[in-house]
């Protein structure tokens, strides 16, 4: 494997860790999992450290390092500080994006450009096989849980009413509480989750995943980098990408995977989705007119 000395400092490191993750052992695969959970930390340990607090060697880091492709711990960690620089708060993210698009100039512009880069290399980055197959499952499950947090919850809201809309049953999974563990008692195997998940391996997501295959529950997983970590978990992946780590984040892509499933979905299923639909016009005429005659 080529070893980088100087390696670029705007590498997306959770990538990285998702395209190497097969290829690791055991004990790599927990420093994986420790660096991915803790880059801004991390950033500032030296091997050493991160060695005692897994209760591993620090050969093992070094080895780790050099699977990735560095040619030292020091320059992989050299990564992670020029991540964790770019990714300090919220606001600095939005704040470095809008500083990119003002240098570029005409902000709708340069958005609109960057948007549609995204949407090209979709075509080349989403397996539609896998498409497919995703479509099949929703097609034959009839109750549908829709798992997401934090700015997937837009897109838990879009699954939820395109899909009650063609006469699916779907209980929406938008909490990291409490409240989300009655509707998980209701999971069983005749069912199908779809889970929005990107780059943070939070409880609720290991909790949802882990119960849904404890119960046989169907899984079809949306993401951009916890595909292979998270791969074993789930039946179906559909890989969106959001754009560099770094930067402020965009849903255009997840956004087209999710309506081309449903346009999917209604094209083979035109004649029942259209009876729904027209129920539901029905139903909205008969609103309006009570009140109309209530004025």
């Amino acid at each position: 494997m080529n070893t980088l000395s100087h390696p670029p400092t705007n590498i997306d490191f959770s990538q990285l860790i998702s395209d190497h993750f097969n290829d690791l052992t055991k004990s790599e695969k927990r420093i994986a999992n420790f660096l991915r959970k803790n880059q801004e930390e991390s950033a500032f340990l030296s091997a050493g450290e991160i060695a005692s607090r897994l209760g591993l060697s620090e050969a093992t880091l070094v080895r780790f390092a050099r699977t990735l492709g560095f040619g030292s711990y020091p320059s992989m960690r050299a990564v992670l500080q020029e991540n964790f620089r770019r990714r300090v708060t919220h606001s600095s993210r939005l704040r470095g994006r809008l500083d990119d698009l003002r240098d570029a100039g005409d902000i709708f512009e340069r958005l609109t450009v960057t948007e549609i880069d995204y949407l090209t290399q979709a075509l080349e980055s989403i397996n539609r096989d896998e498409m497919k197959k995703a479509v099949q499952l929703i097609r034959s499950h009839n109750r549908i849980f829709v798992f997401g947090l934090g700015p997937s919850i837009s897109l838990v809201d879009l699954l939820e009413l395109r899909l009650r809309r063609f006469g699916k049953d779907v209980v929406p999974l938008k909490s990291s509480g409490r409240e989300v563990l009655e509707y998980l008692t209701m999971m069983g195997p005749d069912d199908l989750l779809f889970v929005i998940c990107f780059f943070d391996q939070n409880p609720a997501l290991k909790l949802v995943l882990d119960y849904g295959k404890k119960v046989g529950t169907t899984i079809i997983m949306l993401t951009d980098t916890l595909d292979a970590i998270l791969g074993d978990k789930v039946d179906v992946i559909l890989s969106a990408k959001r754009g560099p780590i770094g930067e402020f984040h965009s849903l255009v892509v997840p956004m087209t995977v999710i309506n081309a499933l449903l346009l999917s979905l209604a094209s083979e299923e035109q004649e029942k989705t259209m009876a729904m639909l027209d129920k539901l016009d029905n139903l909205r005429d008969q609103l309006k007119a009570f009140n109309t005659s209530s004025e």
